[in-house]
């Protein structure tokens, strides 16, 4: 009968992913909407410097959450690869994550207009960075709950359930550091800088745990693998970049 019980409560989580899926669609559509053109740059005849000075912030705000968001998107459906089922508390962990996710389009209207000439920078880019912060640890929470609950196939190592969990950290742990970065440095724009760090500590943390039977591939077969991932940085180079134009106009 104890077994019968367990095996009601591990449900597909079919119905959880197709929740997740679509508020990850929703949030990354509203997050367009705060890069509509206003109407005072068409009836007032503003000049290019004008709108290329109110739309930078905003587009790198937009770029720089789409990327994150993107980030975790992946991330979930990478872990729910390796989750077979599901209980309530999973659900309610879920649900959390997903709170901080719907939380994006608000945190990054915070940061979308404010400049570095402002003063209060670092005040908002505490507030967005937490926001992403706080939307990792919950990723990681929900990981380790269906982890420690049995939850997960019985062919997922624990070699590969620690790699996942150092996985989720880098990227809040990276924004929490970015947050004392752009206070200690208030008077430059410092803390997206900080990001940089997030594809190098990424590859540094695959090719540990990397295994060793991998390792023996083909020169070949590891460079071509090694600029596919490279592939993946680039968008984070090219936030930062935007970031140095966009705030410093």
């Amino acid at each position: 009968m104890k077994s019968a019980r367990k095996a009601a409560d591990r449900k597909e989580p079919a119905r959880l992913l197709a929740l997740s899926d679509g508020l990850f669609a929703t949030v990354l559509t509203v997050l367009v909407l705060d890069l509509r053109v206003p109407e005072a740059f068409s009836v007032s005849g503003s000049s290019i410097d004008d709108f290329i000075k109110w739309i930078g912030p905003r587009f790198f705000s937009y770029l720089l959450t789409f990327l994150v968001a993107g980030t975790y998107w992946l991330t979930h459906h990478r872990d729910f690869d390796h989750i077979e089922g599901h209980d309530r508390g999973l659900l309610a962990y879920n649900l959390l994550f997903l709170l901080f996710i719907g939380l994006l389009p608000f945190s990054t209207a915070a940061i979308s207009p404010i400049s570095l000439r402002s003063g209060a920078y670092p005040f908002y880019w505490t507030v967005y960075a937490s926001n992403i912060c706080l939307a990792g640890i919950m990723l990681t929470l929900t990981w380790k709950y269906a982890e420690s609950h049995g939850l997960l196939k019985a062919e997922t190592t624990v070699r590969l359930i620690r790699h996942i969990v150092v996985r989720q950290t880098v990227i809040p742990g990276v924004f929490l550091i970015s947050i004392a970065v752009q206070y200690l440095s208030s008077e430059r724009l410092l803390g997206p800088y900080v990001l940089l760090a997030i594809p190098i500590v990424m590859f540094v943390v695959d090719r540990i745990y990397t295994d060793s039977s991998v390792s023996r591939t083909s020169t070949r077969v590891r460079v071509k693998k090694a600029l596919w991932q490279a592939g993946t940085a680039i968008p984070w180079l090219l936030i930062i970049g935007l970031a140095i134009w966009a705030m410093n106009l």
